[in-house]
């Protein structure tokens, strides 16, 4: 007979377990004043990705700067994506309300300040002074939006992963429109044991996911060396890299590290790919244009 006691305990232990399951996650909005067309009709997709750096731009640390200057520093990366007019942006160090970087939510904040109507973000690493993830942010409503936080990998913050999906038809010209996955994703920058681990739970939620997907952010690592998580996780769900040995595509560091990248599934393939040279974090922004292949070989 299971005492009143033992109840309680039981109880408390699957809520425990509920809550160590469940990211900290805001919800996937979109501004209501705005109209808002369900399915994209571009005949290619522009998408674009940035490490936004707690909106400190290319500042020592974002608790050295008045909220103030990370306003103004946030307003200069929304011009940015303003002038990029994607479809879909990913965002990662992408701030909730933090006491560290102004005490106000960036994303929210980049809605207000731009073209980009729709959001989702997924906070992935919390404590008294900050709550950051990964986001996407869209000019359409996205669809089946939700997040993926890592295992806690101490002493560095934890690290995570948003997707959320678009409906596209391009020019209308499909009888039904393809449903494409986009993923916002952060790995690890100290280990690279960590960031195996972590393409590992990549690869088990992602892989379920049928229909193009287009993978973007700041995998902190490069393409050339032999044991690359960045090319793990490209052969384990059959992505794809825009010429992943190219020179002046880096985007980070005085080194010219090639750290943020936009992978894409087969069906989908690359009719543009650049690399913004505009100063609004410690990373440059990724662009790229993506087409659908069954419509190309028509």
């Amino acid at each position: 007979m299971v005492t009143a006691s033992i109840r309680r305990l039981l109880v408390f232990c699957l809520l425990v377990l509920v809550m160590i399951a469940m990211p900290s996650v805001t919800k996937a909005d979109c501004t209501s004043a705005r109209e808002i067309p369900d399915v994209v009709k571009s005949p290619s997709l522009r998408v674009v990705t940035l490490n936004m750096a707690h909106g400190r731009k290319d500042g020592r640390n974002q608790m050295l700067l008045k909220g103030e200057t990370i306003r103004n520093n946030l307003l200069e990366l929304a011009q940015l994506l303003d002038r990029a007019d994607a479809d879909v942006i990913a965002l990662q160090e992408a701030d909730a309300a933090s006491a560290w970087s102004g005490k106000f939510n960036h994303v929210d904040f980049l809605v207000e300040n731009s073209m980009y109507g729709c959001s989702f973000h997924g906070v992935h690493a919390s404590n008294r002074m900050y709550d950051f993830g990964t986001a996407l942010l869209s000019k359409h409503p996205f669809q089946g939006a939700f997040a993926h936080s890592f295992v806690p990998s101490k002493p560095t913050t934890t690290k995570g992963f948003s997707v959320a999906a678009l409906d596209w038809n391009p020019e209308g010209a499909l009888p039904q429109p393809v449903k494409v996955k986009f993923v916002s994703v952060h790995l690890d920058f100290s280990r690279k044991s960590v960031r195996r681990s972590q393409v590992d739970e990549m690869v088990r939620v992602l892989s379920g996911l049928e229909g193009p997907m287009v993978v973007m952010g700041d995998f902190n690592t490069d393409w050339q060396s032999e044991d690359s998580s960045l090319k793990y996780l490209a052969g384990r769900l059959g992505l794809s890299a825009f010429d992943p040995h190219a020179q002046g595509l880096s985007t980070y560091g005085d080194k010219g590290a090639r750290l943020d990248w936009i992978l894409v599934s087969r069906a989908l393939g690359y009719s543009r790919y650049a690399v913004f040279p505009d100063v609004v974090s410690d990373h440059y922004a990724v662009a790229a244009d993506l087409v659908l292949k069954e419509l190309d070989d028509e």
